[in-house]
């Protein structure tokens, strides 16, 4: 008998570590992964100049730091705020401000392509816990901030040089390995 009330309060204990670490660790209610109607964001394009991998370190998987560094440049030119540039885990992210929005910019190379994803920003203690622990990524909610970053990242591309095929995405089918239906721009054409 000693047994079995000593394995149920294991049990017991373990249950309420698990609803405690749901609790501490909760997923945001007001974010997705889909993107809002008519509007992508994820950008797939093509280009190897040499030169954009001369400051990734190598012996790491190369993530571009030179060419990340011009298009944030690209975009600060742009009147986009650009915050906390840096490389995580096999890309380069930054935070860009437009108004008193904040946006994850994250650039990868992947298979000889490289791959944009403009991605909500956590605020709250409890989001940026989850968003650390389960590595999730977000889709931000459609606002003009948005909009305007999405055209100054799509007018950036387009109009570099060395650059070509660029493409937009919806972010849960990017997720999803669907890549079967890519816009050559961020926004869906208005319905007249």
């Amino acid at each position: 008998m000693d047994g079995v009330i000593s394995t149920l309060l294991i049990l017991g204990s373990m249950a309420a570590v698990v609803l405690l670490f749901r609790a501490a660790v909760r997923r945001p209610a007001h974010v997705s992964e889909r993107d809002p109607p008519g509007v992508r964001t994820i950008v797939v394009f093509t280009g190897n100049d040499a030169e954009w991998f001369q400051d990734d370190k190598p012996d790491e998987p190369l993530v571009g730091i030179r060419l990340f560094r011009t298009l944030c440049d690209g975009l600060a030119a742009d009147r986009v705020g650009v915050d906390s540039r840096g490389t995580i885990q096999n890309a380069q992210r930054a935070e860009c401000v437009v108004g008193t929005e904040r946006f994850a910019l994250v650039l990868e190379w992947i298979d000889d392509l490289w791959v944009a994803s403009v991605e909500w920003v956590p605020t709250a203690p409890a989001e940026k816990r989850h968003l650390a622990l389960t590595q999730q990524v977000f889709a931000p909610p459609d606002s003009p901030s948005l909009r305007r970053l999405l055209s100054a990242l799509d007018r950036r591309l387009k109009a570099h040089p060395n650059l070509t095929g660029v493409r937009w995405h919806r972010k849960e089918k990017w997720i999803a390995e669907d890549t079967s239906d890519p816009s050559e721009t961020p926004f869906a054409p208005a319905a007249f």
